[in-house]
C-alpha cells in the first residue's frame, strides 16, 4: 500500500482548565502548526486557555489537512469517513473532573438515542503519555480507608 501521509491540523480545545499563552504546549503545537484560522494560537488575543488539540474526526473539533493539493480538508474526507479514535494533547492548569466513558457498545447505545449529547458512538479508551511534567491521579483508596 502506497499510503500517502499528511500534516495535520488539529482542533483547540479552549476550556476553562486549560494552560494561557506561552505556557501552554497546546498553543505552542498550535502556532507550529500553521494559520490559526479556526480560533488558533493567532487569535489568543482573549486570552482564553488552551486546553486540548485534537487529532481525529471528532464532529466537535475534526484535524484538517495543513499544507499541500489537500491542504484544508477535513481528515474524515482524506480517509473516507471516520477513525476509530481521538489522539489529544492537553495542556492542564488545574485539576480535572473525573470521567466516566461507556464501552463500545455501550456508546453506540447512547448516540443513536441522543446524539445531541453523544456526539459520536465511539468508546473512549484512554492512555496517557506526559510531554511535560504532570500529575494524575490513577485510583481512589478504599472506602474503608476514608470513611
Amino acid at each position: 500500500c502506497r499510503c500517502p501521509m499528511y500534516r495535520l491540523r488539529g482542533a483547540v480545545q479552549r476550556y476553562a482548565w486549560g494552560r494561557c499563552g506561552d505556557e501552554s504546549l497546546v498553543r505552542t503545537l498550535k502556532t507550529a502548526c500553521g494559520d490559526g484560522d479556526d480560533g488558533g494560537a493567532a487569535a489568543d488575543d482573549d486570552g482564553a486557555p488552551y486546553a486540548e488539540l485534537w487529532f481525529g474526526t471528532h464532529p466537535n473539533g475534526a484535524a484538517r489537512v495543513a499544507d499541500g493539493e489537500r491542504r484544508g480538508e477535513l481528515l474524515s474526507d482524506v480517509v473516507g469517513g471516520d477513525v476509530p479514535f481521538l489522539l489529544k494533547v492537553l495542556s492542564v492548569a488545574r485539576a480535572l473532573s473525573i470521567q466516566a466513558h461507556p464501552n463500545k457498545q455501550h456508546a453506540q447505545q447512547l448516540h443513536a438515542a441522543r446524539p445531541d449529547v453523544y456526539k459520536d458512538a465511539n468508546h473512549k479508551p484512554e492512555m496517557a503519555v506526559a510531554l511535560t511534567e504532570f500529575e494524575a491521579l490513577c485510583q481512589f483508596r478504599p472506602a474503608a480507608h476514608i470513611a
